[in-house]
């Protein structure tokens, strides 16, 4: 009985990470589901079922009391569930299998983009290409450009994908990968950005594969503390960048400079009063719903200073445990994710499989507890 609810409680699990991952595409589609709310509600239940079959210790039941906590005392206070539902996804991916829970997750995101490309390109649904001004010349007409999205309404949305599907690529099969297949996936992003001219993608994406490419090949540097100090530097470096843009805004030549280069994400951030630094909060008021691209700011506007600084904690605390596992290709991703969120709040969203981390965190945050457990047997 007890063997068959936990196979009952994995199938659930495996169905509400399907359920999300479509979402996902379905997001970046031109369609809109008006069921939204209620597939969160049955995906959160499927996980919860999962958690109910799974055997946790009691250290690992305090955290997920802890956590679980602080999540709804988030949702009670904001009225945003997806912080509810990250910690349920977190805590029930205890005993999951991380690389064929990542295979899973890439076989159905690359289908689900092949979908929305073939249905573009051939008229049925979805734009195949944008015209319009951008906001990236110096005057309204010299801005206006034509650039493509592949069925994903916005070209920084498809070249966003292609990045976030590379880091899955690179962890997955980069210890099996030879140099020219590291280049061919360098050449498939650089072909995508000919039409999306997506900059910061392609940017973080070049930073991604490099880096994973010298960690591989220089196995000194890799064992190094130095490397992943480097790595937390960046992550850190990111996120108190994006707290003194919040400070400031554009109201200084330095940053107002920046921003020109940025196209504005700190402009645009600054005008929304509870998105400055100064008016951020414990947990965040239900009147933030504001959306704009800058991912850390994002971050505490919308769940407030307690969420925010959690999440900056399970970055760093991914980053240890790849210098513990010597888990390099984490440590480039984590630092990766920390840059693109510059840019993009692509991973600061109510669909929560826009972020991988989230899987990550879920596969190491119960380890110490395990290793106590086989340090006594």
């Amino acid at each position: 009985m007890e063997k068959g609810f936990k196979k009952a409680g994995e199938a659930c699990f495996w169905a509400a990470l399907f359920i999300e991952l479509v979402i996902v595409v379905i997001e970046k589609s031109a369609y809109t589901n008006p069921y939204e709310s209620l597939v969160f509600r049955l995906t959160f239940l499927l996980f919860c079922i999962k958690i109910l079959s799974t055997k946790y210790t009691r250290g690992e039941w305090l955290v997920i009391i802890l956590c679980g906590g602080l999540a709804v005392l988030s949702y009670w206070i904001n009225e945003r569930d997806e912080t509810v539902r990250a910690a349920v996804l977190v805590a029930a991916c205890k005993d999951v299998d991380l690389k064929k829970e990542l295979k899973r997750i890439l076989l159905v995101t690359v289908l689900g983009s092949v979908v929305l490309f073939v249905l573009s390109a051939t008229g049925i649904f979805g734009s195949f290409s944008i015209t319009a001004n951008f906001g990236r010349g110096s005057t309204p007409e010299g801005s206006i450009e034509t650039r493509y999205c592949f069925g994903m309404g916005h070209p920084n949305a498809f070249q966003g994908m292609l990045f976030m599907m590379t880091t899955l690529v690179l962890y997955l099969y980069a210890q099996r990968m030879k140099l020219i297949s590291f280049l061919a996936l360098l050449a498939l992003n650089l072909v995508s950005y000919l039409f999306t001219d997506s900059n910061t993608a392609i940017l973080v994406t070049i930073f991604a594969i490099l880096g994973i490419i010298v960690l591989k090949y220089i196995e000194p540097l890799r064992q190094t503390k130095i490397v992943y100090a480097a790595g937390a530097a960046v992550f850190l470096a990111a996120a108190l960048f994006s707290a003194y843009g919040a400070v400031t805004g554009v109201q200084n030549a330095f940053m107002f400079r920046l921003d020109k280069v940025l196209n504005g994400r700190f402009q645009y951030a600054y005008l929304i009063e509870d998105a400055r630094l100064v008016n951020w909060k414990l947990f965040a008021a239900p009147e933030n719903q504001a959306y704009f691209d800058q991912g850390f700011i994002r971050l505490f506007y919308w769940y407030g200073i307690v969420i925010g600084l959690g999440y900056i904690a399970a970055n760093l605390y991914l980053i240890w445990q790849s210098w513990r596992k010597k888990d390099y290709c984490l440590l480039v991703i984590v630092a990766a994710y920390a840059v693109f969120s510059l840019m993009e709040a692509h991973l600061i969203s109510v669909y929560l499989l826009r972020n991988y981390l989230l899987i990550w965190l879920g596969y190491y945050w119960y380890q110490p507890f395990q290793e106590r457990v086989q340090a006594k047997a």
